[in-house]
């Protein structure tokens, strides 16, 4: 099971929260037009993209052109014709309103502003520099201020429900006639019909809560930057890997923090390297160094969240009882397949109840071995031990196989694997695209492609029977400066959609990791997570890729929240299946094939843990929705850490000192779209064991079941709810038994 920390689909829909298409872009309205419907428009300015780089289409993008002035530039212009093409909207004669000329319109009218934002929120996460962050923060005020021009834009609003009537949508396709509700649920959630002051004060607290957000993001990841930890005493490491050792080595040697003659090692939060000796190091006071950079996120520094926590959770509280609802998590539930914040806190409890005799017993036999590790029985562990409590254990497991199966896990046989495996089971052909790493002010060789890292690879992907285009996808894998931790898959365009089916321009994604480069020649190996990681978010792109939907916003990116990581999480059992892994696992040097034994061992350690592990994740889940659900009784005044350790007593180790609150560095839920969300991942996990049991039935590989999965769950996206889509597929609800069965012993 993956971390949420280090998961980060967070990215992927993040820029929900700073793209003016906040509830536009991605509520679901078509970009195409037929000629008949364009005579109802009103005539848009058209802009020439040449000038405009971040506008572009029909060709990939020239990143060299979108540089933070550029950004700036554009964002201005795009966030410029969005309120002439709103104001044109609104002076329609009310009784000429119809679908085509104020929903389809709103949403024509933002397509410049969704282009700026999907790539300026992308350039941020891969190549983040100050210029950029101020080109972020500009772009987000821009985009508060025509937010507020459209929610309190009384004429707009009339127009739009005189264009829902029912005889007004009879002609509308079941895609159209979802597309308008949706935008204008979305209206009626932005107060579109409370009174002007109220109004008002929810525009103006939305724009604080952003506001907040960022700066959350912004002292975790300005703490990321600056935190470091020289050690000189080569003692103070031991039990640490040679291979990590080296890396810290060379991180103090590229500072001139060393020599050779004199070496230091150097210990960052940016390569992870504190995270690793957290696992690692057999000296506690080093281990405790780490733990309070790692777990704190900045506690007791200028960097520290806490009160930005407590700002944004009043506001946050304030919004959703000015909108009329019980809290801030019934709030966020109203689009989810959960309904409410009490269905999703009874679903969280349900698993914790079901999984806390396992995890108990795992938590006994690993507090045996860490007590023989530490010379003493012990009933309490301190709290940065408790990575390395639970590395022990892994490492006493006659299965835990992770470190001997690396030298057969080459990163580009992996690749080519994951292509080959949804090749085959998805019909679909992998086709990587020659790329240039082309400076700022310099031309593009003829022939390639564009790309923003000299790493970095672009892949076509195609219909393997009809070789239609049905996207591109960057594979940006490899860590370095500037560059934001964990994995994640991001739109970098989404599809237009065209007549009888026919894409005009695919979708463009990039799937983005952290994994160690090449060093000295030698290849990037991959450790078996590192795998489980590159198939989770393979699954976040096929979904995007693959969506094909007559309205643009039913892409992927529109489903339902509780929804989005389904096909990413249920994508993660074709890398733990020997016969999968069997089909590309080499030795990097030898190129012999991995023995079977380590294959199984693989198999049966999946779920070594799995109770302790997934409960980890059920304990961020229940801080977000306790938060947000009871943050006045609960939380308010009170010491976060304190409320996180009472909340969770019955359910986390046993510390010997209050441990930091998760909550203090779970973006998702701050700065990303995962606010009283977090449960989505377990939520995921059992709708994907479930779903998984066909496959087993038929066959991993089976292209019939491959063929039924892309036509309904994936190619769908949001034109059809959530839950629709999972009865077409399994003929049922979902059901939990294959997740809690998997979890037996």
């Amino acid at each position: 099971m993956q971390s949420i920390n280090s998961e980060n689909n967070y990215m992927s829909k993040s820029f929900r929260s700073i793209a003016v298409f906040v509830g536009l872009a991605l509520s679901g309205l078509s970009l195409a037009q037929s000629p008949a419907e364009q005579s109802t428009q009103p005539a848009f300015e058209t802009i020439e993209a040449a000038q405009h780089p971040y506008f572009n289409t029909g060709s990939l993008p020239e990143w060299s052109k979108l540089t933070p002035a550029q950004a700036r530039t554009d964002a201005k212009v795009a966030l410029r014709l969005a309120q002439e093409r709103i104001e044109q909207i609104s002076n329609l004669p009310i009784d000429e309103a119809c679908y085509e000329n104020t929903y389809q319109a709103i949403e024509d009218s933002m397509q410049e502003v969704q282009r700026v934002a999907l790539l300026s929120q992308h350039l941020s996460l891969v190549s983040d520099t100050p210029e950029r962050r101020e080109a972020m923060t500009m772009l987000t005020e821009l985009n508060e201020a025509i937010m507020s021009a459209i929610y309190t834009n009384e004429k707009l609003w009339v127009l739009l429900k005189e264009a829902a009537r029912p005889e007004k949508l009879e002609g509308c396709t079941p895609a159209q006639k979802r597309a308008a509700k949706q935008l204008y649920d979305i209206f009626v959630d932005n107060g579109a019909e409370l009174p002007l002051e109220k109004k008002q004060r929810v525009l103006a607290l939305e724009k604080e809560m952003l506001q907040l957000s960022l700066q959350y993001d912004k002292n975790l990841q300005d703490f990321a930057q600056n935190w470091e930890l020289l050690i000189t005493d080569l003692s103070e490491l031991d039990g640490v890997y040679p291979e990590i050792l080296t890396v810290m080595e060379n991180a103090a040697l590229a500072k001139g923090l060393c020599t050779k003659d004199k070496p230091a090692w150097l210990v960052t939060l940016r390569d992870e390297t504190a995270h690793a000796l957290m696992s690692l190091c057999e000296v506690e006071e080093t281990r405790k160094k780490c733990w309070h950079a790692v777990c704190g996120s900045g506690a007791d520094t200028p960097y520290d969240t806490v009160a930005i926590i407590d700002a944004l959770m009043q506001k946050r509280t304030e919004l959703a009882n000015i909108l009329g609802f019980k809290n801030y998590a019934d709030y966020e539930a109203r689009t989810r397949m959960v309904h409410s914040g009490d269905e999703a806190m009874a679903f969280v409890d349900y698993l914790m109840q079901k999984l806390k005799p396992l995890c108990d017993e795992e938590q006994r036999q690993m507090m045996r071995v860490y007590s023989s590790f530490i010379g003493k029985d012990v009933d309490v562990i301190p709290p940065w031990d408790a990575l390395l409590a639970n590395a022990l254990y892994l490492g006493s497991n006659p299965a835990s196989t992770y470190g001997s199966i690396s030298a057969y896990l080459k990163y580009t046989d992996v690749l080519n694997g994951l292509f080959h495996v949804y090749g085959k089971l998805l019909g679909l052909e992998f086709k990587q695209l020659p790329g240039a790493y082309v400076a700022e002010g310099e031309t593009c060789p003829e022939g390639k492609v564009e790309i923003w890292h000299p790493s970095v690879k672009c892949v076509a992907v195609l219909d393997a029977e009809t070789k239609q285009q049905l996207g591109v996808v960057y594979f940006d894998l490899f860590r370095r400066e500037n560059k934001r931790a964990g994995a994640w898959c991001a739109p970098v365009r989404l599809a237009v959609p065209g007549p009888q089916g026919v894409i005009q321009e695919p979708h463009v994604v990039s799937l983005q990791a952290n994994f160690t480069p090449p060093v000295k020649g030698r290849p990037t190996v991959l450790s078996h997570q590192d795998v489980i990681v590159l198939f989770h978010e393979f699954g976040h792109v096929l979904h995007n890729v693959l969506s094909h939907t007559e309205i643009q916003g039913h892409s992927a990116m529109g489903v339902a929240w509780d929804f989005t990581e389904f096909p990413s999480t249920l994508s993660e059992n074709w890398a733990w299946s020997p016969e999968v892994l069997g089909s590309f696992a080499r030795h990097y040097k030898t190129r012999k094939p991995c023995p079977p034994n380590l294959l199984q061992n693989i198999a049966k350690s999946r779920h070594y843990m799995a109770a302790y592990t997934y409960m980890e994740t059920l304990q961020k889940a229940k801080l977000d929705l306790e938060i947000h659900m009871h943050y006045e009784e609960k939380f308010k005044g009170r010491c976060i850490d304190d409320v996180s350790a009472d909340l969770l007593k019955e359910y986390a180790l046993p510390y010997s000192s209050t441990q930091y609150s998760q909550l203090r560095n779970l973006s998702h839920c701050f700065a990303g779209g995962y606010a009283a969300g977090v449960y989505t991942y377990l939520w995921s996990e059992v709708m994907a064991a479930d779903a998984f049991t066909k496959f087993a039935e038929k066959g991993l590989m089976n292209p019939e079941i491959g063929k039924t999965y892309r036509e309904t769950l994936l190619e769908k996206g949001d034109s059809i709810p959530a839950d629709e889509l999972y009865r077409m597929f399994m003929g049922r609800e979902p059901k939990v038994d294959a997740f809690l069965k998997s979890l037996q012993p």
